[in-house]
């Protein structure tokens, strides 16, 4: 079966329920793919009869990232994820054989208690690749770390065989790399993000630039925008094209996946700080029942996005206009104690 016709096929099926909450997860789990059964330095990549690589299984709800090993001409990965404890990021010349399952940025997304990076697998995902989430209706993914991989990221710094330099000889050649990724749910499409991985459009030459590090990517838009959905598809496009489609190489490479039960709107309405607008756009007003003492805000994968130690009385307004669209969590100390709410960013 080629790669076209098992993507498809596998696509068709995607009829699992997935429900994104309209507000944020009470419970998360990360899925860093270092308890992944791969030797240091290996991949698991469907060659010893994997069909599926299982995420978040002891979580929620298991997400199944479906692998396809074609047994013809000896072997070879033809679609879908590796999980690869590969770890070069070397520069130079782009090297299938040396780089294809390796991340970029070197290491994992991962980092120990002083900040510094200590991951040691992650996934490598093919052109096509896709998600299927056995979720409940108060449960989801919510986000994940992309980088290229070392591959894709030596090919379009330097050019190879097959695929040019971005921005060509002269430098103004306006190329991209993006990563289309469409939520499902039975078979509806329902919304899409792109994640730009390469980027040399801009007038300013200074500006173009290649992703060499993990990035956040956020998919907790709420229910009440987009509805539930149960499966999320990954699309490489590439200004760098020919007869038979991308020259670029078309892999990226993704770490921390993040599952969570989530809370309803009328779970929000229970918590103690009350937020309005919410959703909104450009700005909230946070009240609490005790004046605050100091606040902080966080994203879905817990890194902070907004601190001050500057309140005063019940009320406080933060603007939220440069924020990614999804959902965060607030924390407030007052005098009364801790008080906590969210905030849907549109």
């Amino acid at each position: 079966m080629n790669m076209k016709n098992y993507i498809k096929m596998r696509a068709l099926s995607l009829i699992i329920a997935l429900s994104g909450a309209s507000a944020v997860n009470g419970q998360s789990i990360k899925e860093g793919f270092e308890m992944m059964p791969v030797d240091s330095g290996a991949v698991l990549n469907g060659s010893r009869g994997e069909k599926d690589i299982l995420l978040h299984p002891k979580g929620p709800f298991v997400s199944k990232m479906p692998v396809l090993w074609d047994t013809s001409y000896g072997g070879y990965w033809a679609a879908g994820w590796a999980v690869s404890r590969k770890l070069d990021g070397s520069g130079g010349a782009s090297d299938y054989s040396k780089h294809l399952y390796c991340a970029k940025p070197g290491h994992g997304s991962e980092k120990n208690v002083t900040g510094k990076y200590n991951g040691k697998a992650f996934v490598i995902g093919m052109n096509g690749s896709f998600f299927i989430s056995g979720a409940g209706p108060s449960s989801g993914i919510l986000g994940f770390k992309i980088a290229n991989t070392t591959f894709a990221y030596n090919s379009m710094k330097s050019g190879d065989a097959f695929a040019k330099k971005f921005g060509g000889a002269s430098g103004n050649d306006a190329d991209s790399f993006v990563l289309k990724i469409s939520a499902f749910h039975k078979g509806q499409f329902l919304f899409s993000k792109r994640v730009i991985l390469a980027d040399f459009r801009f007038t300013n030459n200074t500006k173009d630039y290649i992703l060499d590090s993990w990035a956040v990517v956020d998919l907790s838009f709420p229910q009440k925008e987009v509805g539930p959905r149960d499966s999320f598809v990954f699309e490489l496009m590439s200004s760098d094209n020919g007869q038979f489609g991308m020259n670029t190489p078309g892999f990226f490479a993704i770490d921390e996946v993040i599952a969570a039960q989530w809370l309803g709107v009328n779970a929000v309405n229970r918590l103690t700080a009350k937020v309005y607008p919410n959703p909104a756009e450009d700005f909230v007003s946070i009240e609490t029942v005790g004046s605050m003492i100091d606040l902080q805000v966080n994203n879905a994968f817990g890194e902070l996005v907004y601190e001050t130690k500057k309140c005063s009385g019940k009320l406080h307004q933060i603007n939220i206009k440069s924020w990614t669209a999804g959902v965060y969590t607030i924390s407030a100390s007052t005098v009364s104690g801790k008080e906590s709410s969210v905030i849907v960013k549109r």
